[in-house]
This record gives structure tokens, sequence and C-alpha cells, in this order.
């Protein structure tokens, strides 16, 4: 998760967009990453994968509304980033945390940009 994450910040810091190519191929492995190791993941992990799937959902969402030929599959990223945040959210209320605190987790994830 590590290496989402560090990736994640670089591309945050970025002044330029990432081409749909690299932006696609980040979601990919991404989203592999989640379904090989999500029954695996511990609390910081999980939290760290929402904010990424935070973010992927927000700049998909962003792209699709453009009249692009890729804009259909920034909609499909956008959906199942939508469904891993909010699985990883589930998960995180069922173990324990309340919403509060895994807002307040998020926002010092946000902050470590």
């Amino acid at each position: 998760m590590e290496q989402y994450f560090e990736k994640m910040q670089e591309y945050l810091k970025m002044e330029t967009e990432i081409s749909y190519e690299e932006f696609a191929a980040y979601y990919a492995d991404f989203m592999e990453y989640l379904n090989k190791n999500y029954g695996d993941m511990d609390q910081e992990t999980l939290l760290k994968g929402r904010f990424i799937c935070l973010i992927l959902e927000a700049n998909s969402q962003e792209r699709s509304r453009r009249k692009s030929p890729e804009a259909k599959k920034f909609r499909k990223m956008m959906e199942k980033s939508n469904f891993w945040a909010g699985a990883i959210k589930h998960r995180l209320l069922n173990e324990g945390m309340t919403a509060g605190e895994i807002d307040e987790a998020q926002e010092a994830l946000h902050r470590a940009e």
C-alpha cells in the first residue's frame, strides 16, 4: 500500500495532469491490489486505501465530464472507486471506528501531502 500512497502523494503535488494511460495503469494496478489484499489489510492500510479511492473517484469524476473518448472509462473508474471507498468505510465502522474518527484520519492523510 505504501507505494500506492507515495505515488498518489507525488501525483497530488504535480502541476500538470497525468495522461489517461498513466492514470488508467495506476488505477488498474491499485484495484488489483485491493482485490488481492483487502481481507488482510489493517486499519492504517484501509485508511490509506480509502484515501486513494476517494482521490481516484474525484479525479475520474472530473475527467468523465469532459467530452473525450475516455469519458465513459473514467465514469466506470469513478463508480468502482466509489464502491471501494464505501466498502472500506463500512469495514472500518464494523471494526469499531466511528465516522468521525474515519474523517479525522482522512484529514490527517490529506495534511500529510
